[in-house]
């Protein structure tokens, strides 16, 4: 009896001190199908979709609204990619290589800007940005474009990805 009861006092402290330090992260990134219709039908302020999770502990960012919902109030580190593609014309025809403002949201506050271009074809290019702010629980934090866009976002499996991440400093 009093082997269970041990065993069942230290079965309590290790969940207690998982779930105290457990770690808020999560890494998306956007597919090749999903970079390409979103190419062809985004416009001004609309928020990006990063469909493919690589880690989401906590199930705080979904798939489905691009957005992450602070499950606790903290200190927040958020890092966005945008890559954009020089092969291809714009849905109109036109030939004006990849280019895209993204800004990062809290609801409806700006707390990052970033713009990746390029101007001539064969000639990708990516761009970084990379943001630490207070988030309030249940806030929602998003990548949305944030003006008209010309050319193809860009994120191949075997070439380069559209990437948005965060994680909960400690």
């Amino acid at each position: 009896m009093m082997m269970n009861a041990f065993l069942i006092s230290v079965f309590t402290v290790i969940v207690l001190v998982s779930k105290s330090t457990c770690l808020i992260a999560f890494s998306s990134y956007m597919s090749e199908n999903k970079a390409f219709s979103q190419s062809n039908s985004i416009v001004d302020g609309t928020p990006l979709i990063f469909d493919k999770k690589e880690i989401n502990s906590g199930s705080d960012y979904s798939v489905v609204t691009g957005k992450f919902t602070a499950p606790i109030s903290g200190i927040y580190a958020f890092t966005w990619t945008i890559c954009v593609d020089s092969r291809y014309p714009n849905p109109s025809g036109e030939k004006n290589y990849g280019e895209y403002g993204t800004e990062l949201m809290m609801g409806s506050r700006k707390i990052g800007v970033l713009h990746t271009d390029t101007e001539k074809r064969y000639d990708d290019a990516c761009s970084t940005g990379f943001v630490i702010k207070y988030i309030p629980k249940n806030n929602q934090v998003y990548v949305r474009n944030n003006y008209a866009h010309q050319g193809r976002l860009l994120s191949k499996e075997r070439q380069t990805r559209t990437t948005f991440s965060g994680w909960k400093m400690q």
